[in-house]
């Protein structure tokens, strides 16, 4: 932990500053210490350099998805996967003329926050090369650090906290950001609230979160018999992952195993006009299987969808109010589906002024992702 990460913090509990106890320090970077209130007492250790500032009796409803988000990153993923994740996602942005969620010149100079850092991929494929003047990365599970580990900036800090119980003193970022994160906490809305507090008025806030059309494929109907069939199957996937996701980790990852293959099958058959019927019949039997590019790609999507507790979706219009209610303006929609970024102000203003760029579909995306992934194949890389 670098010393003037002090001046951002804050108590969770009281809101007072706090006092560093050093116990191990290595050229300026504190190894091991203590953060001591100076209202009211409380003590959070400083363990690798990361400071880890949470409140278990709080946690304890969240304990489980802690827990499975930990495994998925140390047992489940693979340290490529976010290379390759990243590089297929921008890429395939890129070609269907799609508008980003994070520009450079948002970045440069600015003291930004990354809520729900995981391993500190964005903070590293695109903070970092953006200028910032600081970077703070925040995240529940022990994956940060890995993220301290890997990521040595010497513009970035990595915090072990709770997005629903923050330990920064209000209005001290410039950007805040969150990408595939507040759709796991058991409340996105009021998440998102707490965010916006620590944001500085004129500042930025940009999230990408699960939007409806992937659970009810709403911009999809086909007929009223298929999605009334289709209603039945989400309904039916909604209970099964309920279910899963309160498994030990061996049961869950087992399962993400057999949905991998379900999904297998269904891509193999879908491949020829003959077997393509059957791939469709495949795909409507529950629980719903995740697609991917290759085999390890689908166990991972599938783990990640059946391991979380929560796994909200939400309409544009939705987010849209999240950020009206929460005093920003200037939204701008961006082009996958829910990413918005916006300003925010002093108070609520109205009219809302939105600026919607091309919005780009799952199922078109998905599509010129794989198209992406077979050329880069076909290369060699």
């Amino acid at each position: 932990m670098k010393k003037r990460l002090l001046r951002y913090l804050c108590c969770p509990e009281c809101k007072a500053d706090f006092k560093l106890e050093v116990r191990e320090e290595k050229q300026g970077e504190v190894g091991k210490g203590v953060l001591i209130c100076l209202k009211c007492g409380k003590k959070y250790p400083i363990s690798h350099g990361v400071p880890v500032i949470l409140n278990d009796k709080k946690l304890k409803d969240f304990s489980k998805t802690k827990k499975n988000w930990e495994n998925w990153w140390k047992k489940v993923r693979k340290k490529s996967d976010i290379d390759v994740y990243d590089r297929l996602w921008n890429k395939a942005l890129k070609n269907l003329g799609g508008e980003p969620l994070y520009r450079e010149e948002h970045f440069k100079g600015k003291v930004v926050l990354d809520a729900g850092c995981g391993t500190g991929r964005y903070i590293k494929s695109d903070f970092s090369k953006y200028g910032c003047k600081e970077i703070i990365g925040v995240d529940l599970g022990r994956q940060v650090f890995e993220a301290k580990r890997t990521n040595n900036a010497p513009n970035t800090h990595f915090i072990q906290a709770d997005l629903m119980n923050l330990p920064f003193k209000k209005k001290v970022f410039d950007v805040v950001t969150s990408h595939g994160v507040l759709h796991h906490t058991p409340d996105p809305k009021k998440t998102f609230c707490r965010l916006a507090k620590n944001l500085k008025i004129g500042g930025m806030m940009a999230v990408y979160v699960y939007h409806k059309e992937w659970a009810y494929f709403k911009a999809h109907k086909k007929s009223v018999f298929l999605d009334a069939l289709y209603a039945v199957g989400v309904s039916t996937w909604l209970g099964i992952r309920k279910l899963v996701s309160r498994m030990p980790h061996q049961v869950i990852k087992a399962f993400a195993y057999l949905m991998a293959v379900k999904a297998t099958i269904e891509s193999g058959l879908g491949k020829s006009r003959i077997t393509s019927p059957l791939g469709k019949l495949v795909k409507f039997i529950p629980p719903f299987a995740y697609l991917g590019i290759n085999f390890h790609e689908r166990l991972v999507r599938n783990y990640d969808h059946y391991s979380a507790t929560f796994n909200y979706f939400q309409s544009i219009e939705e987010v849209v109010d999240w950020f009206r209610i929460a005093c920003f303006n200037n939204l701008e929609v961006t082009s996958v589906p829910v990413s918005i970024r916006a300003t925010k102000k002093a108070r609520q203003t109205s009219p809302l002024n939105i600026k919607e760029y091309k919005i780009i579909g799952h199922f078109d995306f998905r599509k010129e992702w794989e198209k992406v992934h077979a050329r880069r194949r076909a290369r060699g890389l």
